[in-house]
């Protein structure tokens, strides 16, 4: 279940991703997800947030499948919520503590604002899987830097809250004792500020994610296409089958 809660007349708004156990997102999942975003047209905040013990582990993976129509489908799904958070007219602002892994990182790398618990666990696995995470190998780059990118894409680690902090991918860490008392100083901070003045900021400083995205995503979506037909990708998905029902990447 996706929850979208609105309060102080409509300028804050709260997405809320509940899918136990760790909020593996379905095509499904991400459709409704468009869909809530686009529902907060009038909030001038928008915070995403998903489970303590997972922002979210990923899109499930048989949506990897090497077949063209599950490929296509995955790809329009996640490429839709991604566009959703880039043209929203709020401040997109994840909250995200545990594990936020594969397609739910690149949901948070879409946020304007990242805030992690140290205990947080973010990464991008796909490559373990005989794939790539083609909207991250996009926002990546300008949100942490190309270096940096190439080490977190190519070899699937993941890192902690402190460690995505210190290399910008989150705006700052927060001890989760305190992450509920944080948030409400900062989401209030930011519905202090001239709706005007914000707005004008926020498109301004989104702008290069938001431009990248719709140049880079169809061709890191071509890229990821040409896996069709990969033996490694097939025996990873089959694997995690056998074991994982619903399985993260």
């Amino acid at each position: 279940m996706i929850r979208l809660n609105l309060a102080e007349e409509g300028r804050l708004a709260r997405i809320g991703i509940h899918l136990p156990p760790v909020n593996v997102l379905g095509v499904a999942d991400l459709d409704e997800l468009t869909r809530r975003v686009n529902a907060a047209a009038d909030a001038s905040v928008l915070v995403l947030s998903g489970l303590p013990r997972a922002f979210s582990a990923g899109v499930e993976v048989a949506d990897h499948a090497p077949e063209s129509r599950a490929i296509e489908r995955m790809l329009s799904a996640m490429g839709g919520a991604l566009a959703s958070l880039l043209k929203s007219p709020a401040v997109t602002v994840a909250v995200v503590s545990g594990a936020c892994l594969g397609g739910g990182a690149e949901i948070a790398a879409a946020c304007d604002m990242v805030f992690a618990t140290e205990d947080a666990r973010i990464g991008f696995p796909e490559i373990r899987l005989g794939c790539f995470p083609p909207a991250a190998a996009v926002l990546l780059p300008l949100r942490i830097g190309e270096t940096r990118a190439f080490e977190w894409i190519l070899t699937g680690k993941s890192y902690s809250g402190t460690e995505a902090a210190a290399a910008g991918f989150a705006t700052r860490v927060i001890p989760s004792a305190s992450l509920v008392r944080e948030m409400q100083h900062i989401v209030g901070a930011l519905l202090s500020r001239d709706p005007l003045a914000l707005g004008a900021a926020r498109d301004l400083l989104r702008r290069p994610r938001r431009d990248a995205l719709a140049v880079g995503l169809p061709r890191a979506e071509d890229a990821y296409r040409k896996l069709e037909g990969s033996e490694a990708l097939r025996k990873s998905i089959e694997g995690f089958k056998a074991g994982h029902p619903r399985s993260p990447s």
